[in-house]
């Protein structure tokens, strides 16, 4: 079987949460990391990505299809949770309860 890196994600969990995905919609995909557990994120300073997902050659296209929505759909979910500058999040003195 034929591979291809589909994505070069930041982090693990960003990794592991496209290959959740993919499987879901029936694309097996493989997370390589480029990490090494015992030097800490010391590897990524040489690389810039985490690691690499991989899926089939067959597959690429439909996978790349839906790792588009699933990033759009991130992208605005993080935009819509950002805290409010505004907000005062220290708590109130007469709050003890």
């Amino acid at each position: 079987m034929k591979t291809r890196v589909l994505f070069k994600p930041d982090n693990e969990l960003l990794a592991l949460s496209i290959k959740s995905f993919l499987e879901s919609e029936g694309i097996y995909a493989i997370v390589r990391s480029y990490q090494i557990p015992a030097y800490d994120s010391i590897a990524q300073m040489m690389r810039p990505n985490w690691g690499e997902i991989i899926v089939s050659e067959e597959d690429y296209q439909r996978a790349k299809e839906l790792l588009d929505v699933f990033l759009k759909t991130t992208k605005s979910e993080s935009r819509a949770v950002e805290p409010d500058p505004n907000h005062n999040d220290k708590p109130d003195d007469d709050a003890n309860v």
